[in-house]
């Protein structure tokens, strides 16, 4: 729950500078696998999915390691290859069966723990909640990474936090 309060606030702070500038792969696996991990986790619930978006991201920026690390952030650019892999993932998975947003919304449960009040969110708004205000990517960086505008990269937020809030709100009231 103090992930969701976390969410709903806001940042504390963006992503620094200095984890931007990391020089080796291995720093980089080493600084960026957990968050990204952890941001797909947020996204879906099928973590045979997380891992091997995962895996390809990476394996993806290890192929382009010396182009990579000449980027300005090299972790926006990680995030974006690893959000737009989801994406196909989801689709083909529509394709196959129901929405992944319906299972998640019929999962049994009282108070909602922070990954499915997250995956319960509209899917931009999922995205948007999950690297601004749990990985800390500025808007514009986040804007950059789901391919939209910072306008709109705003508003995904300022709706995700609205309806965070509401969760919070109803878990916080149904247990008085």
């Amino acid at each position: 729950m103090d992930l969701l309060r976390r969410a709903i606030a806001g940042p504390g702070g963006a992503v620094s500078g200095d984890r931007e500038t990391l020089t080796s792969f291995p720093a980089f696996y080493r600084h960026w696998t957990p968050r990204l991990t952890g941001y797909l986790r947020a996204q879906t619930a099928d973590g045979r999915w997380v891992e091997a978006i995962t895996r390809e991201s990476l394996l993806a920026a290890r192929c382009g390691w010396d182009e990579l690390v000449t980027c300005e952030r090299p972790g926006v650019w990680l995030f974006r290859v690893a959000t737009t892999l989801l994406r196909r993932w989801q689709a083909k998975a529509r394709e196959q069966c129901t929405s992944l947003d319906e299972m998640v919304a019929g999962e049994p449960g009282g108070r909602p723990d922070v990954l499915a009040a997250v995956r319960g969110l509209p899917r931009r708004q999922r995205e948007a909640v999950a690297l601004h205000c749990l990985l800390e990517f500025p808007v514009p960086d986040v804007a950059r990474i789901l391919g939209v505008s910072e306008d709109a990269a705003a508003t995904h937020v300022e709706r995700a936090r609205g309806r965070l809030a509401g969760l919070v709100g109803a878990a916080e009231g149904g247990a008085r």
